[in-house]
């Protein structure tokens, strides 16, 4: 039994490694970068849903104008937590320009899917602006990992 248990711990481990910055199995790095670029999103969303909500209680916008700008300034701290931390052992050669272009144009798309989102949910079922802002940054969150990984960072699955 013990020894069973010491192959399952090592096959397991060879499974889970990342060996000089490349992967040995395919879903372990997805998901190490997925762990990762989550963690960053949830960094963003903390400050996108808090300028939402200040802008709109306090400074007296309309909420989609607000979730325009917070959206805005995460945009910028996401990608560089993601270019120099989440896929800094996976990306080939490009240009930081280029992929922040990439990246800026997928956020743009993530940014109306979240909005149109949020809208919908506001007006039509009259769900709380932030409760509605968060299921549009779930659902836009998890397009943008995708397509970021993919075409932005240059990574393959």
């Amino acid at each position: 039994m013990r020894n069973s248990l010491i192959i399952i711990q090592g096959s397991f481990k060879q499974i889970m490694t990342v060996d000089g910055g490349k992967k040995i199995g395919g879903f372990s790095l997805f998901a190490k970068h997925a762990i990762k670029y989550y963690s960053v999103g949830a960094s963003g969303v903390l400050v996108n849903l808090g300028i939402l909500f200040i802008l709109t209680d306090f400074v007296g916008f309309w909420y989609i104008a607000s979730q325009v700008i917070a959206i805005s300034i995460s945009i910028s701290s996401n990608f560089l937590f993601n270019r120099f931390w989440t896929f800094s052992d996976s990306i080939e050669d490009q240009r930081n320009s280029v992929m922040y272009v990439k990246f800026l144009v997928v956020s743009i798309i993530g940014m109306g899917i979240q909005l149109g989102i949020t809208y919908v949910l506001v007006e039509n079922i009259a769900l709380y602006y932030i409760h509605a802002a968060g299921i549009g940054i779930i659902i836009a969150g998890a397009i943008n990992y995708v397509v970021n990984r993919r075409w932005t960072f240059g990574i393959k699955f």
